[in-house]
C-alpha cells in the first residue's frame, strides 16, 4: 500500500510540475529581469487652487442670518502657493534594461501662503503661513530608450507615474475655516532625466518632474448648506494642483 500511494504520489507531482513548465520566452524574460532602485532628493514647487461650484446658488449670510442668492457661486475656497524639499523612492523590477516598473514611495514639505474663504460672495479671506508635511505612493512605470554605451542619448529616461499623495496637516485649517475637502488628492506625475554610470549596476543623474493633481470630492456636512450634501460633478474636478520639481537621483539597475 505505501508503494502505490508513493507512486500516486510521484505521479500527481509529475502532472503538476507541467502545469508549471516555462515556455522559451518566459526564461528569456526572467533572465532579462534585474532588480531596480532609485533614491531621489530635491525640490518641489507647487500652486493649488481648489473650489466647488455651487448648483442651488445660495449661501448663509451669517450677519442677518438668511439665506442668499448668488447666480455665480463657488465654496470652499482653498488655495496654496510655495515649495520644500522633496525626497522620492521606487524600487521594482528592471525589463530588457529598458523598461522599470516600480513601486513609488517619498514625500515633500510644502512652505509657503495658505488662503481659505468659504465662500466666494463673502469679502473675508484668512490667510496662514505654514510648513506642511505630504506623503505618497502610488505605481509608475520608466524607459530607457537607448542602452548602448556609445549613443550619445545613452542614459536618458522618460517615466509616467500615478499617485495617491495625503495632505497631512490640511484637516485641521480645513476644520478651522469651514473647509469640507478630503484629506489626500490623486497625481499624475512625468518624469524627463538622464543618468550617468559609474560602476556596473549603479549610476547617477538629475531630473525634471511635472505633475499634476485633482482634488477629489467634498465631506458632508449639515446646516444651511444647502450644496454640502453631495459629491463633485466629474466636470467639477479638474488638474488644480500643479508640480513642478527636480531632484539629484542614484539608480541601481
Amino acid at each position: 500500500m505505501k508503494r502505490v500511494a508513493v507512486l500516486i504520489f510521484c505521479l500527481v507531482a509529475y502532472s503538476v510540475a507541467g502545469w508549471f513548465e516555462l515556455s522559451p520566452l518566459d526564461r528569456k524574460i526572467i533572465q532579462n529581469t534585474r532588480f531596480y532602485f532609485e533614491l531621489s532628493a530635491g525640490g518641489m514647487y507647487s500652486v493649488s487652487d481648489y473650489k466647488t461650484k455651487s448648483k442651488t446658488n445660495y449661501y448663509h449670510d451669517l450677519e442677518r442670518d438668511e439665506m442668499v442668492y448668488d447666480k455665480d457661486l463657488y465654496y470652499d475656497i482653498y488655495s496654496f502657493e510655495g515649495g520644500g524639499p522633496l525626497l522620492d523612492s521606487k524600487v521594482g523590477f528592471l525589463l530588457f534594461k529598458r523598461v522599470a516598473l516600480f513601486l513609488n514611495l517619498g514625500c515633500f514639505w510644502s512652505i509657503g501662503e495658505y488662503r481659505y474663504k468659504v465662500y466666494s460672495h463673502d469679502e473675508d479671506e484668512f490667510f496662514e503661513d505654514d510648513v506642511r508635511f505630504r506623503s505618497y505612493w502610488g505605481l509608475g512605470i520608466k524607459w530607457y530608450p537607448s542602452i548602448n554605451e556609445q549613443n550619445p542619448f545613452n542614459g536618458i529616461f522618460i517615466g509616467a507615474m500615478v499617485k495617491g499623495v495625503f495632505l497631512n496637516g490640511n484637516t485641521k485649517s480645513w476644520q478651522k475655516y469651514g473647509m469640507h475637502y478630503t484629506n489626500e488628492i490623486s497625481v499624475f506625475e512625468f518624469e524627463l532625466g538622464k543618468l550617468w554610470k559609474i560602476s556596473e549596476r549603479y549610476y547617477v543623474g538629475f531630473c525634471i518632474k511635472l505633475a499634476g493633481g485633482s482634488a477629489g470630492d467634498t465631506k458632508s456636512v449639515d446646516g444651511f448648506r444647502v450644496d454640502a450634501n453631495r459629491e463633485q460633478d466629474d466636470d467639477d474636478i479638474s488638474l488644480n494642483s500643479k508640480h513642478i520639481g527636480a531632484v539629484i537621483t542614484l539608480v541601481r539597475k
